[in-house]
């Protein structure tokens, strides 16, 4: 199981990984002309703010397979050493229960709300661009996002590598 978990994820991880990058310098690729438009040419482009915004939300769920595959999440660890000394193996299974719960919930209602905006024909409202597409692929994102945590929970806690995809997982 786990050779199989660790053979499914390091291709979605490379691919995650070039298409953040790729949002990323499209952003800013788009800010810079933006600005220099702006002042230096005194004409900006037309909706780049709604062009940042979801290209913003985009890179933010594509990057969220990535935090959960190295486990990179913020944490408050307020209880955690208690909590691990007592029940050190059930403290990762809830910890990533917990998350994968919490995900198929974000997943599902991001899917709901594309699903809903297609069916509505909404559009946004300066480039009167179709919600649908853009809450669709931040659904797909999501629901990898999901496949990734569901399949790192068949690795072993302590054999995560830190960069899966450098690292040879």
């Amino acid at each position: 199981m786990e050779k199989l978990a660790r053979a499914a994820l390091s291709p979605i991880l490379v691919v995650l990984e070039w298409v953040s990058a790729v949002l990323i310098f499209v952003m800013m690729m788009v800010t810079f002309a933006d600005v220099v438009g702006r002042y230096l040419l005194g004409a900006p482009i037309f909706g780049a703010a709604e062009m940042i915004q979801f290209l913003l939300a985009m890179t933010i769920f594509a990057g969220l397979s990535l935090v959960n595959a190295h486990d990179d999440h913020i944490a408050v660890e307020l209880f955690e050493a208690r909590i691990k000394s007592k029940i050190p193996h059930l403290h990762h299974v809830l910890v990533q229960g917990f998350s994968v719960v919490a995900m198929a919930v974000i997943a599902w209602q991001l899917a709901q709300y594309a699903l809903e905006a297609a069916h509505h024909n909404s559009t946004t409202v300066v480039l009167e661009w179709p919600v649908a597409i853009v809450a669709g692929v931040i659904a797909f994102l999501s629901f990898i996002s999901l496949l990734v945590q569901l399949l790192g929970l068949m690795l072993p806690i302590d054999q995560t590598p830190a960069n899966p995809t450098l690292d040879g997982l």
